[in-house]
């Protein structure tokens, strides 16, 4: 029990510990306005870190070359794999390889597409890929599971797409997308994507001229990659001059959003790839897309397509 001499020292202990608990406060408070600040800016959040994702369409070779692959992976600061997934065969062929990948902390999409999927005839076979991932990841254990899928479904480079066909085209497009994404959602746990070349934001809905066909893609999935095929990242006919208009309606819609680029030769020209330059290049190139791209916080990385041609590329 404390007698009367002792209450002075009682106070000036209670006031020291208010006046440390508040300079904790302030600190903490400090500390979430600058991570708040930082996420703003930049797009990411302090839990998240920018993604480097590449596509493997390949699916042979992580049987072949699996720890190859990762060892890329690794080397080159790659997150996401967008792999070919061939449902003829059995789940036990991904198990290993997604396992491997997600303890060295690559995360693994199913990827799947043909420009053919764009016509409402090809629905079952999108709804039978989509129904192999779900009963996959029910079946897989959690180290094994795959996160998302990833469609590069393009139609508009049918022939027909440059045709009286092409409203129709799109029509069948969008069905098949809308089927897709709700079977795909059965699984909660899948995050959905697609690939969107940057010109076609220029195109319109049949249905709606005041909504281009972009706009629609990247209101209905999870995340979207912007193939803008450059090979500089600044400037005139760059990469971050090419895909604002997507950036800002994924902004708007809530969209998570990457940058895709090519290191396949092209007979487009040279300004299509990093064929020419090489990693090096590419490398310092991506590397100014964080700042360029910060006003977006739909921006969450680079895809590099694809693994088969970006491994052998010149230093």
């Amino acid at each position: 029990m404390s007698n009367e001499n002792d209450f002075p020292s009682f106070l000036h202990v209670t006031a020291h510990l208010e006046e440390r608990t508040m300079k904790m406060a302030r600190r903490t408070f400090g500390f979430i306005l600058l991570l708040s600040m930082f996420s703003f800016l930049t797009g990411f959040s302090a839990e998240e870190k920018e993604l480097k994702a590449t596509y493997l369409w390949q699916t042979t070779l992580i049987a072949t070359e699996p720890d190859q692959i990762l060892t890329f992976a690794k080397e080159q600061g790659v997150n996401l794999v967008y792999l070919k997934i061939d449902i003829t065969r059995k789940a036990s062929y991904y198990q290993s390889f997604i396992k491997k990948a997600s303890e060295a902390g690559v995360k693994v999409q199913a990827l799947g597409g043909l420009a053919s999927w764009g016509l409402e005839q090809n629905r079952p076979k999108i709804m039978a890929f989509v129904d192999w991932v779900i009963a996959y990841n029910k079946s897989a254990a959690d180290t094994e599971k795959i996160s998302g899928i990833h469609f590069d479904i393009e139609p508009y480079v049918m022939p027909e797409w440059k045709t009286a066909e092409q409203a129709s085209i799109m029509r069948q497009w969008m069905g098949n997308v809308d089927a897709y994404i709700e079977r795909a959602q059965l699984d909660p746990t899948l995050e959905i994507g697609c690939d969107i070349p940057f010109w076609l934001d220029k195109t319109y809905l049949p249905d709606d001229s005041t909504t281009t066909i972009s706009e629609w893609l990247i209101s209905k999935h999870d995340q979207i990659t912007v193939m803008a095929y450059r090979d500089r990242a600044d400037g005139s006919n760059s990469i971050s001059s090419l895909v604002p208009q997507e950036l800002n309606w994924a902004d708007q819609l809530g969209k998570k959003a990457l940058v895709a680029v090519e290191t396949k030769e092209s007979s487009e020209g040279n300004f299509v790839t990093f064929y020419e330059e090489g990693k090096t290049y590419m490398n310092a190139e991506l590397s100014k897309l964080p700042s360029l791209l910060s006003p977006h916080p739909s921006y969450v990385g680079t895809a590099i397509h694809s693994y088969e041609y970006w491994k052998p590329l010149k230093e």
